[in-house]
Formats: C-alpha cells, structure tokens, sequence
C-alpha cells in the first residue's frame, strides 16, 4: 500500500509542476492551436502515469489494429469478477463491477480502452465482489440499461447501486432464462436465473451466453450446482461454446463434470485472488478443466487477461 501511495504523491507533484510550467508558457507563447494541443497530451499522458498499473496492463495486451475485433477484457481486482466486451463498432457492455475498492480500476480500464459510454451493465448477482464497485461505475459513466436479477439484497452496496439507478434514471431490467438482447452485432442469451426461487444469492446468478458470429462465450457468475443442472435440462443444445468464465472463481460447486462434457470450452478463464482466502480455484475444478485439456487463464496467475475474435477465430493475451 506504501508503495502505491508514493506513485500517487509523485504523479500529483509532477502534474503541479507541469500544470505551472503550462500556464507560464501559455503567457510567453498564446494560445495557438499545436501549442494547446502538445500541452493537452502532455497533461493526458501525466493523468496515464497517475493509474500506471491500469495503463501498463491495457497498452500491452490491447492495439490499435485489435480495434476491428470482439474484444473481452477481464481485469484483475482479486477474488471478484470484472470484465468489458468491447465490439469493433464502438460499443460496450460491462459485466459486474468487482469489490467495493474497484472503482477506480474498473473505470481506469474503460477509460484506457476508448469506452465513454456503457450500452449495458450486467449485475449477475448481489453480492459485493461482483456489484461492490457498481454504483461508482454507474455515476461515472453513462449507461444505457442495467440488467438484474430479482433476487435483491438489504446491503448498503446493494443500496447504493439502486439509489444511482433510480437517480441517474438507468433503464433496469429484472433478467430471467430466455430472455435476449443485442450490443453492436454480440447477441446475449440469459440461461439463468429460472423461473424458480433457489433461495441464495449464486444460484439466481444471471448467466449469459454471448455468441459474435461462429464464436460463443458463457459467463456463470457464480451459479452453482443447482442452477447448472437445470440449465443443463433447458438449455444444452446451445451450450457448446468457445470460451468460459468459470463460475464462482473456480469453486468445486460450480463446475460439473457434466456440464463440461456439454460447454466442451476451448478456453476456461477463471477470476481469483492470489492466496485467497477461499482456496479458489479448487483442485476439483482444475483437475476437471486439465482432464479435457482445457487452456486455463487464472487472473491470480495471469493478470489482466484480453480475448480477441473476429467470430471465427479466438486469440488472447495476458499481462503476465
């Protein structure tokens, strides 16, 4: 923590000096166009130095020529889950919002990959590793419709992300399996939660299925055992996939051998804390993906992790 606070006292000082320096050759030299022009990017590459981890992981892993590419961006906030589809025409859709100390990362790495603007937020379930950050996001940038499971929660961050609903007036939608909706040619399919009360949290996670062109990816947010046998009775014969955000960081409760037989991933990311405290991702969920031989991407390992596909053909890279 000492560390990161010493890069933040640096890069204040430096934009001070930079910010005087500015002013006086405003003074000696005018205002004309490349002048302010130089000095406005001088003062955009200080803001990048301020949020360096952010900038460092976002300019290694994404280009300019990926730009013409479905983009999945999964950050690494620790033991949550964060991730960013960006599509080749501009538009964007944020699916959940890490813990409560995420903000600034979240909104760094939007901001560092072109996205002003949200077409959609996904809050797969209520818990405060996956909406912690949510109602900061919210307020810090404009968002079109946030998608939401009924299942609620008396948290404050629970709260807090309704009272920026209703404040920002964000069009809300309570998901259910089956319904359907498109951003920028990615068209996403709700497999759960069921028309059924499970009575916990996980298990009324929103779990989408995005398919751009011949490619499909599946996102369980923490969906367990439950609610995977039920998606598997209604919902198998869509489910063969290319990618997979495994459930719940990669609890033995989320994954089923049965369920893997189906999905057959040809990528398994997981998102996980390093030494966290829940032992994720089990051995029992590693050993499964191993025995198929499934590539696996784990944020406690990897970092930051890019996707890229031009919906035939699947890439990726990592931050480490």
């Amino acid at each position: 923590m000492a560390r990161r606070k010493n890069k933040k006292s640096a890069a204040g000082a430096l934009i001070a000096v930079l910010c005087v320096i500015g002013i006086i050759l405003v003074f000696a030299f005018g205002t004309q166009g490349d002048f302010i022009s130089n000095l406005k990017q001088i003062w955009n590459n200080t803001i990048s130095y301020g949020h360096s981890s952010s900038a460092q992981s976002v300019s290694s892993l994404v280009a300019p020529e990926d730009s013409d590419k479905l983009l999945l961006y999964v950050m690494d906030t620790g033991n949550s889950d964060s991730m960013v589809l960006r599509t080749p025409d501009g538009h964007a859709i944020l699916i959940d919002a890490a813990d409560n100390d995420d903000s600034q990362q979240i909104l760094d790495t939007l901001h560092l990959l072109g996205i002003e603007k949200l077409d959609g937020v996904v809050a797969t379930h209520p818990h405060a590793d996956h909406i912690g950050s949510m109602a900061a996001v919210l307020s810090g940038v404009p968002v079109s419709t946030i998608y939401m499971t009924d299942f609620t929660a008396t948290t404050k961050t629970y709260e807090s992300m309704i009272d920026v609903i209703e404040q920002k007036d964000i069009h809300a939608v309570n998901v259910t399996a089956g319904y359907q909706f498109s951003v920028g040619g990615v068209h996403f399919t709700a497999l759960n939660p069921q028309n059924k009360d499970y009575g916990d949290a996980n298990n009324s996670s929103i779990v989408l299925l995005a398919q751009y062109g011949d490619t499909k990816f599946l996102f369980e947010g923490d969906a367990e055992k439950a609610a995977i046998s039920d998606m598997l009775s209604n919902y198998s014969d869509q489910m063969d996939i290319d990618v997979l955000k495994v459930g719940h960081h990669g609890s033995s409760n989320a994954t089923t051998q049965a369920f893997l037989d189906v999905t057959t991933p040809q990528l398994a990311i997981i998102t996980c804390g390093k030494d966290n405290d829940y032992g994720h991702p089990h051995t029992e969920t590693i050993d499964m993906l191993g025995g198929m031989q499934i590539p696996i991407l784990r944020t406690d390992q990897n970092g930051d992790i890019a996707v890229f596909t031009d919906g035939s053909t699947i890439t990726y890279k990592t931050a480490a």
